[in-house]
């Protein structure tokens, strides 16, 4: 068996063979057009397995070189610091690092989910960016309206908030600035609501995301997010392990007798901590319980923290409903261990 690192970059690519000795066999860069990928990947002596470090730009990779490989993973760039030197780091030794410790077994990886995951990511990602984009118009024309002490109260994604704006007791240069940011929100809200459509459709043949918007406070987004975020749930054997991966556990430091609890992992699902976080405040004020229980913890110990604990009650059932594969029943929150 041969084992192939490879350090992806935009535009070239660094690529480490090694035999199961860890003897090198071959060693160079290789640029990122496909044919030359395709064309060095085929010529590197078989059987083997090919790691290459998680950028944002694996997709077309991965599916290049699972053609070619017994075993291809994708190395959890996180973790894979803690083998790496400190004080030497090149293209050739990090795609040889790679190499080297997925010979020996302790290659940190991640999951990779499969293509028609991966699209309805890149969805939700569009329709992500177009709301930052929306938020970016609707914030330059408030503070556009706050110099000319005209007010900027109200929910300016609609139509009807738009339209009151006294553009023509503005001067004209600020008018014209006005009326650019209006245009642009009215557009990117109507993209936004075809998006909204677009994810609806894909999402409604999902046994899954339609089990998940049974959940008070879920829509097709948001359902649509937590799934492509989890993927498999099968994948976590159990909450706890499905918690830290959501980035809803803290760290925790003991040492002898003492024990330190630390604020939220860093290592976690950004999009997946930053939905359930999102949505958390509609679960809570549909469900009387759920606002008894915030309001306690508040009072207790802030609201930052009762956000977090009410966030993870989601996410238990969010759990439970993929795992049975059922809707929502109103008032439930099954425990589960917190055994990791």
């Amino acid at each position: 068996m041969y084992y192939v690192g490879a350090d992806l970059h935009k535009e070239q690519t660094w690529f480490y063979v090694m035999d199961e000795h860890g003897a090198k066999v071959s060693s160079m860069s290789v640029s990122n057009e496909l044919r030359t990928i395709e064309e060095y990947v085929s010529n590197i002596p078989r059987p083997f397995t090919l790691a290459v470090e998680s950028t944002y730009n694996w997709y077309f990779f991965m599916d290049l070189v699972e053609r070619y490989a017994d075993k291809a993973y994708l190395a959890n760039s996180y973790e894979l610091k803690a083998f790496a030197k400190r004080h030497k780091k090149t293209d050739k030794i990090d795609a040889r690092l790679i190499a080297d410790v997925l010979r020996k077994g302790y290659l940190p990886i991640v999951f990779i989910p499969d293509r028609k995951t991966r699209q309805m990511k890149e969805l939700l990602a569009c329709r992500m960016n177009l709301v930052k984009d929306r938020s970016r118009s609707i914030i330059r024309l408030k503070a556009l309206l706050d110099k000319q002490g005209i007010p900027s109260t109200g929910n300016f994604t609609t139509n009807k908030r738009l339209l009151i704006i006294p553009l023509s007791d503005m001067p004209a240069e600020y008018e014209l600035c006005a009326v650019h940011d209006i245009e642009s929100i009215c557009f990117l809200g109507s993209k936004i609501y075809t998006m909204d459509k677009d994810i609806r459709q894909y999402a409604s043949k999902d046994k899954d995301i339609l089990n998940l918007i049974t959940v008070p406070s879920l829509d097709y987004f948001s359902a649509s997010l937590i799934k492509t975020e989890i993927v498999d749930i099968n994948r976590f054997a159990s909450f706890a392990r499905l918690c830290a991966y959501a980035g809803l556990a803290p760290r925790v430091a003991q040492s002898a007798n003492k024990t330190f609890h630390g604020p939220l992992n860093v290592n976690r699902r950004k999009k997946l901590q930053w939905i359930l976080i999102e949505v958390v405040f509609h679960f809570i004020r549909q469900q009387p319980d759920k606002q008894a229980k915030y309001d306690a913890i508040a009072a207790r110990k802030g609201t930052n923290t009762a956000k977090i604990v009410l966030a993870r009650d989601l996410l238990k059932i969010v759990y439970h409903i993929l795992k049975e594969q059922r809707s929502f029943i109103p008032n439930e929150l099954p425990e589960f261990s917190d055994a990791a």
